[in-house]
Parts: C-alpha cells; structure tokens; sequence
C-alpha cells in the first residue's frame, strides 16, 4: 500500500493515458474529457490520446465529411506534442471498426504509436482512462494496472455506428474497469448494477469564466448590431441533438426576436437561413464563448426527442446558469433538478410561449438563484472527487 501511495504522491511517476473521444485540436476544451484532463495534469503527467473514431464520416450523408477528414489528416501530422501541461498524441488510425481483420491491423497500427509514445515520455505503471470505446480493444495489450471509463454519453444510441460492437465494448468497459464515471442518473443506475465502483460525478462548469464576464464591459462586435430581444444558442449545431424544425417554428412565430447560434454546423440550415431574423455567427474560442452569452436575453436547448438526449446531460444547463439568463428548453430528464429555474416545454408552442415569458422575466432574485445553483459545481471540484477515488480505489487495489 506504501508503494501505491508513494506512487500517486510522486508526479514523475504517476501517469494517466488517456483516449479520449474528442481531438484536442479541433473540439470544444469545455467538453468533459478535455475539462477532466488538463486539471489531472496537475496531479500526474498526463499522455491525451486523441480520438480513435467511432464512425467514418461519409461524404454523401455529411456535410462537412470532407472537412472533418482534412483536420484529422492535421491532428496526426503533430503526432506527439506538449500542450497546457500535457502530452497530447494524433495517433494514425484507420477506418475499419466495420470487420474484424480492419480492427485487428487498426489496433496494432495504433498500439505501436502509442507505446512509443510511452517509451518516448517515460510512462511506467500508468492508468488509463477510456472515453473512446474502441479504445479498449489497444489498451487490453498494454496491460492496464488500473482502468477508468467515462461513460458520459449512450454511445451506442450514436447515429451511423456498428451498434453491435460499440454495444458489446461498453458492456465489457462498464463491467470491468476500476471506475466508471457518470453523468446521467439513468446511465448510473443501470451501471451499479453491473460495477459497484461506479460515480455519478455530473458535468462541471467553470463558474468564474462565465459568471465574471457580467463585470465586463467587452461586447464581440458581430453580435453588437443584432436587434433584441436575442434568443441565444451556443454548441455544436446538430440533427443528432437540435430539433431543426422546431427553430423553424420559433423563427417563424418570433419575427419580433433575434435567433443567435454560437457553434460548428453540422447539418443543413438552409431553411432557416431564410428567415432574417436568424443569425449563424460561427464557433468562437472557449474564453469567448461567455461574452456572446452575457449578451443573450435568453438562452435555448431545442433538444429532440431521440435516445441520445434521453440519457444526456448537457453541460451547457449550468454555463446558462452560470450566466444567469433564463433557459427555455425542451424536456429531458436530466433537467428535473433545475426545473424550479428555467423553462421547460412540452410542445412547439409551449417553446414559443416560454420564450415569451422569459424575455419578458424582470425579477433580479432568479439570475442570483441560478448562479448559486451552480456556484459549487465547478470542474475542479469534479476533479478531486476523481482523484480521491482512484487514489482510495488503487491503494485498496494495491
């Protein structure tokens, strides 16, 4: 047990490698993975593996397939680089999660990489932590001491994936690794079931980036011409998430009000290009993300109605809150705990009418209300509720 504790107090030789489910590179560092990470790397040298895919974006269904493709060709080309703290790896992965013979010469083509990378850093005895499900196929042969999966999503529910296989890698993920981390209460009660090591941790928020820009005077100047009332949305804009034809509803019933996207596009929003009171502004780095939002007069989730957003948990509810501004969205579960403080609609209309209302919201109590909601829920407190468990777990374990 000595050895285990000399281990973890010793930063030189505790080492995380992580395969994560996004690219450092290119996707929003406000996503759990990322968030997790760069303040782990405080702790213990960190080795950030990015993405190994769980699909192939396919040039007839995706628009931007083709950009995708080319920006992946870019994260490999760094290969292995340090970054915030951390050593962030684009390993060459190949596309064949279809057949069995693909994923052999994939897992062995990605294994070699990320051993050297190993060897390169020194790694020895490390942890490894899986957001990628795919991933675990590498990490068997590596020989993990101790195992961490990040079971933030219903992976399996994800459009134009072997479902089969991604369905049959959770199952052995959930059952198998030291700790399983949670941000669905759903998703954490069917997992106990099967893995007693298993924490509803929730998403995080960094408080003071969004809270603190309320005492700031900076306005991006793309937003500043825009007619209010805004109707603000930041995050990817997606058909996997976003329910496009209930924007178009809103757009059409609030000629009187700006609809303002903050965001990557992935999906066509031409029909809503036409209306002149929607604005597409692009996606903004993370630490400007909070001033377009100081500038909504209220903040939207349009959710639609799939299996992914019955078991998600949208980081974005406690950014909004921790802006203050009132929230309209539609339903999903994991927004019940919240639902003293934001609007929630059942149907089209019921969207339209809560926008309504929040616009016209006048009471200062509620933006105060909302902030305290979220004022403990900040990642670094998420983080070392992860550190004293694999510190506690592996010390028993050891």
């Amino acid at each position: 047990m000595s050895e285990s504790r000399d281990y973890h107090q010793n930063k030189k030789n505790a080492n995380i490698v992580c395969f994560s489910g996004v690219d450092w590179w290119y996707h929003n560092e406000g996503l759990f993975c990322p968030q997790v990470m760069r303040r782990l790397a405080k702790h213990y040298e960190v080795l950030f593996v990015n993405s190994l895919g769980m699909r192939v974006p396919s040039l007839r269904k995706d628009r931007n397939a083709a950009r995708k493709i080319l920006r992946k060709l870019r994260s490999i080309g760094r290969f292995l680089r340090k970054e915030d703290g951390l050593y962030v790896l684009s390993p060459l992965s190949l596309p064949f999660l279809g057949s069995r013979v693909g994923r052999w010469v994939n897992v062995r083509c990605v294994l070699g990489q990320v051993k050297l990378a190993m060897m390169v850093l020194g790694f020895r005895g490390s942890i490894f932590y899986i957001e990628c499900p795919p991933a675990l196929e590498v990490v068997k042969k590596l020989g993990p001491e101790y195992l961490i999966y990040q079971r933030t999503d219903l992976f399996e529910a994800m459009p134009g994936i072997n479902t089969a296989y991604i369905t049959s890698l959770d199952d052995e993920l959930t059952r198998s690794a030291d700790l399983v981390l949670y941000v669905n209460r759903a998703l954490w009660k069917q997992g106990i079931q099967k893995n007693k090591n298993s924490l509803l941790i929730g998403h995080g928020v960094d408080f003071g980036l969004f809270a603190d820009v309320e005492n700031s005077k900076y306005v991006p100047g793309d937003i500043t011409e825009i007619p209010r009332p805004i109707i603000g949305y930041f995050g990817d804009i997606s058909e996997k998430t976003i329910d496009m034809a209930l924007l178009e509803f809103a757009a059409e019933r609030l000629p009187d009000m700006s609809l303002v996207f903050i965001g990557s596009i992935s999906t066509d929003v031409s029909r809503l290009k036409r209306f002149a009171n929607v604005y597409f502004l692009g996606q903004k780095p993370y630490d400007e993300v909070p001033f377009y939002g100081k500038e909504f007069d209220v903040a939207i989730m349009p959710w639609n109605k799939s299996r992914w957003i019955e078991f998600c948990n949208p980081i974005k509810i406690k950014e909004y809150l921790a802006l203050g501004k009132p929230v309209v969205t539609t339903y999903y579960p994991e927004i019940e705990p919240y639902s003293d403080l934001v609007y929630v609609a059942d149907d089209y209309d019921a969207f339209v009418s809560c926008i309504r209302k929040a616009v016209e919201e006048r009471d200062p109590t509620m933006v105060q209300k909302r902030r305290d909601r979220v004022r403990n829920e900040t990642w670094d407190s998420k983080v070392e509720q992860i550190k004293a468990f694999i510190e506690r777990n592996l010390n028993s374990k050891t």
